[in-house]
């Protein structure tokens, strides 16, 4: 059980289970409470969380608070208003282009001519190869990826054979 605490140089409570009544304040005649003092203590001595709205207690607006924002994030969870009924939980961010691209392979060995401390030699394209003067590239040499050998006999960009006429 709760009970009102008085301070020192306050006069006792007319009743020992006297609880101060709502919004009431004490006469501005009497001294003021001593820092941290408790006006609520059980029926050990020990202070405990006086009656919400009373004097010393809780007050409304911190009770209120303390019930109306978990209430509301619980029901912002629960109801989640700002999802779809699809069942992909990444955003949409409209269409993208496919990746058209191929991935670039690193050859293991370099040819020992080409082997040097510069960056490992690739191409995006047999026209780039041709265009270096390297082609045809076989497995192994610098620059040879499986993107450039579609057909993976190891020979990547092999030279262009014209019909003859």
């Amino acid at each position: 059980m709760r009970q009102f605490n008085t301070p020192p140089e306050w006069p006792d409570p007319p009743t020992p289970d006297w609880r101060p009544p709502r919004r009431w304040q004490p006469p501005k005649s009497w001294p003021k409470a001593p820092d941290r003092w408790v006006f609520w203590v059980d029926e050990y001595g020990r202070g405990v969380r006086g009656p919400i709205g009373r004097y010393g207690g809780p007050r409304r607006i911190t009770t209120a608070i303390m019930v109306v924002v978990p209430t509301a994030l619980m029901a912002l969870v629960l109801l989640n208003p700002f999802s779809s009924d699809s069942e992909d939980t990444a955003p949409n961010l409209g269409p993208t282009a496919p990746v058209t691209q191929p991935p670039i392979e690193r050859s293991a060995k370099p040819a020992r001519a080409e082997r040097t401390a510069a960056a490992i030699v690739t191409y995006r394209s047999c026209a780039q190869v041709r265009a270096a003067g390297k082609a045809p590239l076989r497995r192994g040499e610098p620059g040879y990826s499986r993107a450039l050998d579609p057909d993976g006999d190891g020979l990547a960009c092999p030279p262009v054979v014209r019909g003859s006429s």
